[in-house]
């Protein structure tokens, strides 16, 4: 797994589509981001929020560069590195989910036949 940090401009203008409302750089930055395969996160860094981690298996650091410096604006590399897989899941805990209502219970049914079978016959002169 590996990291790459991208310090971007962050400040460029809003773009206005007839069908979408206005989108800053930055939302489009994560749009860009989002859709390349192998991403798993991103995250805002810096003063400015200038910056952008990501975090994933199988993307290349210089495609998205050049995917971000087309529909973005000014994209530059500020490091590469791999993350140990024991950072990874220390940070991956399981989740213990609670049942609110305590443990689901079966409810048993006794099935009755509505015509009986008697020994007897039903006709008394036999």
């Amino acid at each position: 797994m590996k990291k790459v940090v991208i310090k971007m401009s962050m400040n460029g203008q809003n773009s206005r589509m007839c069908c979408f409302g206005p989108q800053s750089s930055q939302s489009k930055a994560f749009r860009v981001v989002g859709s390349l395969p192998g991403v798993q996160s991103m995250a805002v860094l810096g003063e400015d929020d200038n910056m952008i981690e990501v975090t994933g298996d199988r993307f290349d650091a210089v495609k998205l560069t050049i995917l971000l410096r087309k529909n973005v604006g000014f994209a530059e590399i500020v490091t590469v590195s791999e993350i140990d897989e024991k950072e990874s899941e220390r940070e991956n805990k399981p989740v213990i989910w609670s049942y609110i209502n305590g443990v689901p219970h079966r409810e048993f049914a006794h099935v009755m036949d509505p015509y009986p079978y008697y020994s007897e016959p039903s006709c008394s002169i036999m």
